[in-house]
């Protein structure tokens, strides 16, 4: 392959990443089930099995499998199903569709040594309600000059993207290593309403709209390991945490008086550390299935059980209370034909947010996630993957009392999606 083609490889991996949306829900707590089509097709496993870029941003040391060079395009699309119901509302959101994209690229220079580099949309969270009334009842002193209702915007989307220049080495014929030193960018914006006790009294007597944005660059490190002996194999990986200081601006809103001031914000928050392990057994070559199954640990607590806020000459912790999350991932692939395969996949992960935390705009609740999947592999250098996920509907009841925002007390806070993905690859 000569190098202008090289180059032009680069350029479209970069091009068509950059379109990639800020945000998306299809997760398990935050993050992206998977990150290809092929892999989401199987409940998002490929850290023991992996067969495509994106286990740049799983483990790269499956990157190893890679036999001469590879580009990967995916694109495809996540349409959520998010409702909020209270004493004074019953809302089932606005409409909105989430782009889902990713892009990697990657060649192997000699018999030990691949390289790759990619675009990955990490995951997020991301609602809108637009304008909903918040239950005031509660605040001392009585109602507020609006009453016991009193309307504010709910809206966020948070989202983290990461690109990830890899390297997977071959120790000999089945083990090999690898690692990714990821540069990750973070963006927030939020419009909710929240509480705030001026009399230091324990109560609420200020009810405040605030529209706040940030965003920041972070910097962490994935590291892999994978072992294949033929018909079944092994992996795990490891990524360390990114702190993430989401600095912006913000504008609040005293709904008692609709005065308004803006001040500098920043958000303390980050993109947690995590270990995943699978492994898988293949029986393709007897016109069996290929089978793997995963374990994954995120540990969400170390920065989403209190986030720091501070605005202007305020300062609050968010006690969302989220805590550490294990997610198990099974996948199976079956070969129709010598050129077409089906797929299958499951993935649950425990809720992560507590009752006493969960909010209408931060909702990432779902727990069980069934995906469908189809390639054709029947051209030479040509490769098709298309998949079909869905996160079945989750419902949370908020804790009495609430951290965050007593309206939310006893609500319900519900949360499903649909979303699809095409892929396309080339390799040589």
């Amino acid at each position: 392959m000569n190098s202008l083609t090289f180059r032009w490889m680069g350029i479209t991996v970069f091009g068509v990443a950059s379109l990639m949306g800020a945000s998306a829900q299809a997760n398990i707590g935050m993050e992206n089930v998977g990150f290809s089509a092929r892999s989401i097709g199987m409940g998002g496993t490929s850290i023991a099995v992996g067969e495509d870029t994106s286990v740049m941003n799983t483990n790269p040391a499956a990157l190893a499998r890679v036999q001469n060079g590879r580009l990967d395009l995916n694109a495809g699309m996540m349409i959520p199903d998010f409702g909020f119901r209270n004493g004074v509302n019953d809302s089932d959101g606005e409409d909105t569709i989430y782009m889902l994209m990713s892009a990697g690229f990657a060649r192997r220079l000699n018999e030990r040594v691949t390289l790759g580099i990619g675009l990955f949309n990490e995951g997020g969270t991301g609602t809108n309600y637009g304008i909903l009334d918040v239950n005031s009842s509660f605040l001392e002193g009585g109602a507020l000059g609006c009453g016991t209702a009193c309307p504010a915007e709910y809206y966020t989307n948070f989202g983290y993207m990461v690109m990830t220049p890899s390297i997977a080495y071959q120790v000999d014929d089945r083990l090999s290593l690898g690692a990714s030193a990821q540069i990750g960018y973070g963006m927030m914006r939020m419009k909710m309403p929240f509480f705030m006790d001026t009399n230091a009294n324990g109560f609420p007597d200020v009810l405040q709209a605030a529209d706040m944005s940030g965003n920041d660059i972070n910097y962490r490190l994935k590291l892999g390991v994978h072992y294949d002996a033929g018909q079944w194999g092994v992996g795990a990986a490891y990524t360390s945490k990114a702190d993430l200081g989401l600095s912006g601006d913000a504008t609040l809103v005293n709904l008692a008086n609709n005065s308004i001031s803006r001040m500098p914000v920043t958000v303390n928050i980050g993109w947690p550390s995590s270990l995943k392990a699978g492994a898988f057994w293949d029986g393709r070559e007897a016109g069996m299935p290929l089978l793997t199954f995963e374990v994954q640990r995120t540990n969400w607590s170390e920065y989403l059980d209190s986030i720091p806020v501070s605005m202007g000459p305020m300062a609050m912790q968010m006690r969302t209370g989220w805590e550490d999350q294990t997610a198990y991932r099974l996948g199976i692939e079956y070969p129709l034909t010598g050129s077409w395969d089906a797929r299958f996949g499951y993935t649950h992960g425990s809720n992560p947010i507590s009752d006493a935390g969960i909010l209408p705009v931060m909702n990432a609740i779902v727990e069980d996630h069934v995906t469908l999947g189809m390639g054709y592999h029947g051209l030479k250098n040509l490769e098709f993957n298309a998949a079909l996920e869905f996160g079945l509907d989750n419902t949370q009841t908020g804790a009495m009392p609430h951290n965050i925002g007593p309206d939310v007390m006893n609500a319900e806070v519900d949360m499903g999606y649909q979303a699809m993905m095409m892929q396309v690859s080339y390799q040589w």
